[in-house]
């Protein structure tokens, strides 16, 4: 079975159980997502104590917004796109905290286990 994402949602929402905890541990940040296109949303994740917690809509304040066409962000999500190299040639936008931005591959390593997928619904 593939724990790749099958929607932006997915991608987002799965974010929290991608979390290293050793790299969390002293991260505490707000990370916005502005999707656009055909699945057009907004999601933030909020990275406190080692955890990680999403959610819809707008953030109060962000220390790092993503602002994506929501296909090329789920690109990325599933490693079909380089997500540097994506920021890189315009495919997508950042502002805020560029160093959140950069510690976000390590930042989101663990691979989830299965049941924890299952447990979400989504396998």
């Amino acid at each position: 079975m593939s724990n790749k994402p099958n929607t932006i949602r997915q991608a987002i929402e799965g974010m929290t159980l991608s979390l290293d905890t050793n790299e969390a541990k002293d991260v505490n940040a707000t990370i916005q997502f502005n999707l656009s296109g055909d699945d057009a949303a907004e999601y933030y994740l909020t990275v406190a104590n080692g955890k990680c917690d999403f959610a819809e809509g707008t953030a109060a304040e962000a220390d790092l917004t993503i602002e994506s066409p929501a296909d090329v962000w789920l690109k990325i999500a599933r490693k079909e796109l380089n997500g540097a190299m994506a920021l890189m040639t315009g495919k997508y936008k950042a502002s805020g905290k560029m160093g959140l931005l950069m510690k976000m591959d390590t930042l989101f390593s663990r691979t989830p286990t299965e049941d924890e997928l299952k447990a979400k619904g989504w396998l």
